[in-house]
């Protein structure tokens, strides 16, 4: 008889390459291991840092979810650079993509274990076990972190571990009052951060300009929640001048290009509106924003149709893995509350007040 073929089996590149990310980690933190409890969607957070260089890097626009612990952590980012550690990220497992100048492509692998982004242009990697709630971050150096992983820091990385815990990573702003709010959604440009923080001047709560985790189980009946994860914000030079932001509350990076084009800097919310920064809002509806020069301010109803095309592109492009599941989440957003049109006006008051109308009358 004749001996039967050997059995192969396939690599896991993304799971060995999580497991070697996991291990840098490891020799990186040894002696060093700074861990801070977050809540981040209603769910336990651990940020592991590998020293203090990471931690003073990307800490603070985290500051209002920081918790005294208490229940464990299901789930957590560890976090580590190359040159204060001494510890560099394992060499790729991916064919390489060039980057170039102004833009930041990302290599991606995926196993049914574990999901790996690698972004060419800032050098950031992020690999992630989503059954176990575990994920580990690298980027080359603390000291020169770019506009992207400032402005959003372990974005990804949170995005793969909530997930599985029906909290989607969505592109939009969430303002209201008294725990109920609108969202804003629309793509880049659209004035969501100027209409979102100028909410925020003008005393009513905000959980964020850009980016939220949306929670919404219609087989529970419960309302629809934005969750906040960063406090940071970028805005334009224009949008500055329009909210009358002096030099004091602008990052002191100043404006820099970014991937959408115009030049923007960062503000920190929590400095910027005190007091008014929330972990979550209940929505109560979704409001498209959109600039039409020096139009009056003007609300009006829209399909559930034309609310999901405002909503869904930009945040499937940025979803990663997960655009076939984001979009069903945001289909069932758009039919469990109503959506609406806002031409904004040059006058942020103006357009404050349709918003703050709108929250009352809904809420």
């Amino acid at each position: 008889m004749g001996e039967a073929p050997a059995a192969t089996t396939q690599r896991d590149l993304a799971g060995e390459y999580l497991d070697e990310l996991q291990a840098r980690f490891e020799q990186a933190a040894d002696g060093r291991l700074l861990a801070q409890e977050l809540e981040i969607g209603g769910l336990p957070l651990s940020l592991r840092f590998a020293g203090e260089a990471m931690r003073e890097a990307l800490l603070a626009p985290f500051a209002h979810l920081v918790t005294s612990g208490g229940a464990p952590a299901a789930l957590s980012i560890s976090v580590f650079d190359g040159a204060s550690t001494g510890v560099e990220a394992p060499l790729p497992a991916w064919d390489p993509v060039d980057a170039a100048p102004g833009t930041n492509p990302v290599a991606r692998l995926r196993s049914a274990r574990a999901c790996v982004l690698a972004a060419a242009g800032t050098g950031a990697v992020t690999a992630a076990e989503p059954g176990r709630g575990q994920a580990a971050f690298y980027l080359p150096d603390a000291a020169r972190i770019s506009p992207i992983e400032r402005a959003a820091p372990l974005r990804e990385a949170l995005q793969l571990l909530m997930t599985p815990h029906g909290r989607w990573l969505t592109h939009a702003g969430a303002v209201g009052r008294k725990g109920r709010g609108v969202l804003l959604v629309g793509r880049g440009g659209s004035g969501k951060s100027t209409l979102a923080l100028a909410c925020a001047l003008a005393g009513m709560e905000i959980v964020a300009d850009d980016y939220v985790l949306l929670e919404n189980d219609p087989l529970e009946n419960d309302p629809p929640l934005a969750h906040a994860m960063q406090s940071t914000a970028k805005l334009t030079e224009d949008s500055a001048r329009r909210l009358g932001l002096g030099a004091g509350t602008i990052d002191p990076a100043g404006f820099e290009p970014t991937l959408e084009g115009p030049a923007k800097a960062l503000v920190d919310i929590r400095t910027l509106a005190p007091g008014r920064m929330r972990r979550g809002l209940q929505i109560v509806a979704v409001v498209a924003p959109a600039l039409h020069g020096e139009a009056e301010v003007a609300l009006s109803p829209i399909s559930a149709a034309e609310g999901l095309r405002a909503v869904a592109p930009s945040t499937i492009v940025q979803s990663g893995f997960h655009g076939a599941a984001a979009l069903a989440a945001l289909g069932e957003l758009v039919r469990a509350v109503p959506s609406y049109a806002l031409r904004l006006s040059p006058d942020p008051a103006e357009n404050v007040e349709a918003v703050d109308r709108l929250v009352s009358e809904l809420g």
